[in-house]
């Protein structure tokens, strides 16, 4: 697999024109999604083939999967799509009424603009413990780049958090908050990603409830990106030590 999110010419029949699409067209493309990414999650990206998702979409034409996205690739980034609608729409109307309220310096706040979203995702639409766990397949594989997820579709909320983060945060310098960013973001998608495991296989006399799990890894988040920056990474900093993302 080649990194980042780059479509086929078959992927843009089905991602970029929907509505050319027939009503059984669009039906068989979201089960291939729905299929897609909860193989993904449970098996990894690279343990899963066309085929396979094809048989567990239900479709009788072993190349559907192939017809409608042109490569497991292609998949990958219409799952992410899929889902990424609504959580970047989700959190651009968080980010919106925290301007409004003047609370856009409150670096909690900022995060919680981050995490609720996917949690939201997560909790209320089908599949939502699938999407975490693809999530996490996604940004743990070694071929995928973050900063092109960063970057693709519905990425405008994460680019203004990142924009609110730093005129919040103006002590910690532009590499460390990047990195810090990186960090923040990897933590929290496997966070969520881990108790969406345990509960699905049982294992929930020991875990803390939701919301308290929610609002403590906002908490840490939050404290994580806003922590002081010590002598020592600024000396690492200004000797070169540190590379800006």
């Amino acid at each position: 697999m080649r990194s980042g999110f780059s479509r086929s010419s078959a992927a843009g029949r089905t991602i970029g024109d929907v509505s050319s699409q027939t009503a059984a067209s669009i039906r068989t493309r979201e089960a291939l999604i729905l299929a897609g990414e909860q193989l993904f999650g449970e098996r990894g990206i690279d343990g899963v083939s066309l085929r396979q998702i094809n048989t567990a979409a239900g479709q009788k034409n072993s190349s559907a999967a192939h017809y409608h996205f042109g490569s497991k690739e292609a998949l990958v980034g219409a799952v992410y799509d899929y889902r990424m609608e609504s959580v970047n729409r989700r959190r651009l109307e968080m980010l919106q009424r925290l301007e409004e309220a003047e609370q856009d310096r409150d670096v909690r706040a900022i995060v919680e603009a981050i995490v609720l979203p996917i949690v939201a995702e997560i909790q209320n639409t089908t599949g939502g413990s699938h999407y975490i766990r693809f999530m996490a397949q996604v940004i743990g594989h070694p071929q995928i780049s973050l900063v092109e997820i960063w970057n693709s579709r519905f990425a405008e909320g994460l680019a203004r958090v990142i924009e609110l983060l730093r005129a919040a945060l103006p002590e910690v310098p532009a590499e460390i908050l990047g990195q810090r960013f990186g960090l923040m973001w990897e933590q929290t998608i496997h966070a969520l990603a881990d108790r969406e495991r345990l509960s699905e296989g049982g294992n929930t006399r020991r875990m803390v409830e939701p919301e308290l799990f929610v609002s403590n890894l906002i908490d840490t988040v939050a404290g994580g990106l806003s922590a002081p920056v010590s002598p020592k990474t600024r000396n690492q900093l200004g000797s070169g030590g540190l590379e800006a993302n």
